[in-house]
């Protein structure tokens, strides 16, 4: 397992709606959000009490915007 990069935000301000990148803790990987999934994310994610969200095979443990800032 693996910790994101310092400069990703944290998932309670994920906007499910706009591009992001995402950190999956489970895999290690960033993935890339284009916000087509917007729905489902909202309807079918479970927020943790460790701060991460699991939707789907993901568990986000941070996001970033997709040109950084």
């Amino acid at each position: 397992m693996s910790t994101p990069a310092r400069e990703l935000r944290s998932m309670s301000s994920f906007d499910p709606s706009e591009p992001a990148i995402m950190h999956d803790y489970n895999s290690g990987e960033v993935e890339t959000w284009t916000g087509e999934n917007e729905a489902d994310f909202r309807k079918n994610s479970v927020a943790r009490p460790d701060g991460t969200v699991a939707w789907r095979d993901f568990v986000f443990d941070g996001w970033g915007h997709v040109l950084g800032g």
